[in-house]
């Protein structure tokens, strides 16, 4: 794993981390190094980790996954660092930092969304008003406690720090009495035009609407991005977990949906604080112009960035609790197909001359022999006992185990 960046004095350097599994089949994740770069185009980068690697004796063609941000220099199929470190070990899978990738669907969505895009504009200076006086900020947590709200401070809406949105929407739903009305009186007092014309923006219907909208939304977007940030996920859950949140997410577009139904709740005690008049059609002329477009979008986005999950996805096939009864009739066609997409990523390395040097191709190991060994091997996963997947699968690394598997070979 590896990233990018600029200390303090304006030098680029490469942050470096090496994942592995040791001994005892725990994996295990070291910071190694930050390594200055000349430049950070993908090349400069590519030989930076290679000679790296060879100081500390460690062979790229070894090496099984890479991660690295979305960047075209690290992520490009082409010439990107992961396409290079390919040609290397062909066998290396690559995976985006799946948080990362969650952020960016978002933001796009929302930058391609006039009435979520206009809302997020609203917030950050929302954030800037209070965040840069201290006197302001003073104002806002007294009308919170007069209110006998919870002093919350507004949160800075970032595009590049995750789940920021989320913290900043849920904010300033919770005080949004407090912060309207701190904003008037702060314009009573003070006469600033930020004041008025940010009040003036949050006592927008259409504001107010996507606010409750974004409430709901993104903390479900939220929890998808904690689960993949757990310490030992299972990748082949994430699928299951991307389709559960799309699932999720078209509940949003009801008619009747939880955060409309939230709002209806509130609207006499928003109505006392504010001018605004919400009715039922107003909501549901926004659903139809802002928040279907909106939802469509985030969850196309979000799906076309986990689409290619098939090779990650397939190791599933070897979980002894997945698999089914020996006696049941989908027990021998289980893992079939999966197991070609598995035999064909990992075919044997065939080394090739280059300009560049020593580079390696691929070629599948899909064959009859193959499969019979699957078959042998989904038989004894199937006699398994369901229960720790950690230890199994250690279990399986032992060379005396396979021997007991394949005892013909």
């Amino acid at each position: 794993m590896a990233d990018e960046c600029t200390d303090v004095t304006t030098t680029e350097e490469l942050s470096i981390f090496f994942r592995w599994v040791n001994m005892d089949g725990q994996p295990v994740e070291h910071f190694l190094d930050i390594v200055p770069l000349k430049a950070t185009d993908a090349k400069t980068i590519y030989s930076a980790l290679v000679e790296f690697m060879k100081d500390k004796n460690k062979q790229i063609s070894k090496l099984v996954g890479m991660g690295f941000d979305g960047a075209a220099t690290f992520s490009g199929k082409h010439n990107g660092v992961q396409s290079l470190l390919k040609k290397i070990s062909p066998h290396a899978l690559f995976l985006h930092c799946h948080c990362h990738l969650l952020q960016l669907a978002c933001v796009q969505a929302a930058n391609a969304t006039s009435g979520i895009k206009h809302v997020y504009i609203t917030l950050t200076t929302l954030w800037k008003f209070f965040h840069y006086s201290p006197k302001r900020a003073e104002s806002l947590k007294a009308v919170q406690q007069v209110l006998d709200l919870p002093e919350l401070k507004v949160v800075k809406p970032s595009d590049t720090r995750w789940l920021s949105h989320e913290r900043c929407v849920t904010a300033v739903k919770a005080s949004y009495s407090a912060i309207v009305t701190a904003l008037n009186n702060i314009y009573e007092q003070t006469h600033a035009p930020e004041a008025l014309g940010i009040s003036k923006a949050l006592c927008r219907p259409s504001t107010l609407v996507a606010i409750y909208l974004l409430d709901y939304v993104l903390p479900q977007v939220a929890k998808l991005s904690r689960a993949l940030q757990t310490e030992r996920i299972d990748l082949t859950a994430i699928t299951p977990l991307v389709d559960a949140t799309l699932n999720i997410l078209d509940d949003a577009m009801l008619p009747a949906a939880n955060w409309v139904l939230e709002l209806m709740d509130a609207k006499n005690e928003i109505e006392e604080v504010t001018d605004i008049t919400l009715t039922t059609e107003s909501i549901a002329t926004f659903q139809g112009q802002v928040a279907e477009p909106f939802i469509r979008m985030l969850k196309a986005n979000i799906s076309s960035r986990f689409i290619s999950q098939d090779i990650v996805s397939s190791f599933g096939i070897f979980d002894p609790k997945k698999v089914p009864a020996a006696d049941s009739s989908d027990f021998h066609t289980y893992g079939e197909e999966l197991i070609d997409v598995l035999l064909a990523h990992y075919g044997a390395e065939l080394p090739a001359k280059t300009a560049g040097g020593d580079e390696y191709t691929k070629e599948a190991l899909i064959s009859r022999e193959t499969r019979e060994e699957w078959k042998t091997f989904r038989s004894y996963l199937s006699k398994k006992p369901k229960g720790n997947l950690h230890l199994q699968l250690k279990e399986l690394t032992t060379s005396d185990m396979l021997s007991e598997i394949f005892s013909k070979h």
